[in-house]
């Protein structure tokens, strides 16, 4: 016999006990559509009277409102018709003329202020200016130029942006070197990122004189040459190994380290070091 399980219980035909439960549920779904409820949840009776229906309370106060902008309106339609059918004020009298006894006054006087603003107008733009330009200009380049030629050391003045485009920034070796070693030109052992200058002065590099500035911050060595006669700047950047090459072999002193610049096609560079 061939028995199976069904739900928790164990029928000995699945089919028949499938069929079964089907003819039990289609009985119950019936059953559950032809129950009548306790409460009746009709609509009452008392819904369909007029008074629950219409508010006429409301209807009232609208018809109210309806009426007083009517007669709002009807007011409005009559003073617009009213002010149509007066004549227009504003319009020219064949029988009365409004002459002013002041007329040939007022156009005289309106003609004299006319002629005076053109009188102004020729005299503003006939007048020479007290200030010439051109000479001011020219004095200003004498002067950079009497300047130059007295000063020790060239003229720096504020540089625009679009005029250091020279300038080059060239990293020549990544930092190296053992940790160990203690920082160079350092205020603080522990303070890597401050930095100081440790050499301002003006050298001639080649044929060009050039202002040098060298700062540290305890790892790197920032060296900037500036010329003051085309107004660019030459920049380079030493790593931290051949920045205590150059320390140890100049003994501490960087007026040394600035004898070794050169300048190459338009680069500043060190001797010596990484080349």
């Amino acid at each position: 016999m061939d028995r199976g399980r069904v739900g928790s219980l164990v029928v000995s035909s699945k089919s028949c006990a499938r069929k079964i439960w089907e003819k039990d549920h289609d009985a119950h779904r019936d059953r559950i559509k032809k129950v009548k409820p306790a409460t009746d949840m009709s609509m009452p009776h008392t819904a369909t009277m007029d008074h629950i229906r219409n508010n006429l309370k409301k209807e009232q106060l609208l018809e109210g409102r309806y009426m007083e902008i009517d007669r709002e309106n009807k007011i409005l339609l009559r003073k617009m018709s009213d002010m149509m059918k007066k004549p227009n004020s504003y319009t020219k009298d064949d029988q009365r003329t409004n002459c002013s006894s002041n007329k040939d006054g007022r156009k005289q006087a309106l003609l004299h202020i006319t002629k005076e603003n053109q009188r102004l107008l020729r005299s503003i733009q006939e007048v020479q200016p007290v200030y010439n330009h051109k000479a001011l200009e020219e004095n200003y380049r004498n002067s950079g130029v009497l300047l130059r030629n007295c000063c020790t050391y060239p003229v720096i003045t504020r540089l625009p942006r679009q005029r250091s485009s020279p300038s080059i920034l060239m990293r020549m070796e990544t930092a190296g070197g053992d940790g160990s070693a203690p920082a160079l030109g350092a205020t603080d052992p522990g303070a890597g990122e401050d930095v100081k200058y440790v050499l301002k002065e003006g050298k001639r590099i080649g044929e060009t004189y050039y202002l040098v500035e060298m700062s540290t911050d305890g790892r790197t060595l920032n060296i900037s040459a500036y010329d003051g006669d085309t107004q660019t700047s030459l920049e380079l950047v030493v790593g931290e190994k051949n920045h205590r090459q150059l320390y140890r072999e100049a003994q501490g002193d960087y007026t040394l380290i600035a004898n070794k610049l050169l300048v190459s096609e338009n680069r500043l560079k060190l001797k010596g070091a990484g080349d």
